[in-house]
């Protein structure tokens, strides 16, 4: 049995609320689109599974923008309309060089697949599809039998519903407990509440037997939040009662 423990990896608190986060996990990059409350601008961060800055604080065209994706390296934007989640406008930028980006306003989004995207001219209303190739940044006809689908790394957690362990049984539980599988050991999540009467998200990691690591991730929340994590391979993320921050833990 390996010698488990729980690590930070990162603990990031962006310049303003976020509010969309994709993620990249080939190239183990993170995108992060975040808007400025004064004039609901939205402004796109890039940051590696470490937790250092690729792209910082990218304007969006204007407050149509919305983040697509992330995938190749390439950070995926799409325009959506006042009154629809689809308006015509894909914008690709380099994560590492953003001076090489395009823009392409004839054309909407449809869905994003392995190594590229799925687009239709602004003027079709359906049928047509074409491949917009994230490698060359080009649109090509495609035989849509040789496009695969994207293949997401990213897991959510399962609500735990047998009996509680006894090495919990200690822990002040407050709610649903949530449960992943990581190599040969279990990762335990909950909220549990302090003396303030406030949440905290607590990790606990452990073998079937006993506790082989714990630690108060997320401390002070108000209130418990929808989606209390996400996992990719050993790395859990989360967000905290400060809308601008999210932290990372190696598991």
């Amino acid at each position: 049995m390996a010698n488990h423990t729980i690590s930070k990896a990162f603990n990031f608190i962006f310049t303003y609320p976020i509010w969309r986060i994709e993620i990249d996990a080939e190239n183990k990059l993170i995108a992060v689109e975040t808007r400025n409350p004064d004039d609901t601008l939205p402004y796109f961060n890039v940051i590696t599974f470490e937790g250092t800055y690729v792209l910082r604080d990218f304007k969006a065209i204007a407050k149509e923008w919305v983040l697509g994706g992330i995938q190749c390296k390439k950070l995926i934007l799409k325009k959506i309309a006042h009154n629809s989640p689809i308006d015509a406008g894909i914008q690709l930028i380099n994560c590492y060089n953003p001076q090489q980006q395009e823009t392409w306003f004839n054309y909407t989004f449809i869905n994003m697949v392995d190594q590229g995207l799925l687009i239709r001219p602004k003027v079709i209303a359906e049928g047509l599809q074409l491949f917009l190739n994230l490698q060359t940044m080009v649109i090509e006809s495609k035989n849509e039998n040789s496009i695969k689908p994207y293949a997401s790394a990213l897991v959510y957690p399962i609500i735990y519903n047998g009996e509680i362990p006894l090495f919990l049984k200690d822990f002040p539980i407050d709610g649903e407990i949530w449960i992943n599988r990581v190599n040969d050991h279990f990762i335990w999540v909950f909220y549990e509440k302090d003396k303030d009467n406030c949440y905290q998200i607590r990790l606990v990691q452990s073998t079937k037997e006993k506790i082989t690591a714990t630690t108060l991730a997320v401390s002070k929340l108000g209130l418990k939040f929808f989606n209390i994590y996400f996992l990719i391979h050993e790395q859990i993320f989360l967000l905290t009662d400060n809308k601008r921050e999210f932290v990372s833990y190696l598991v």
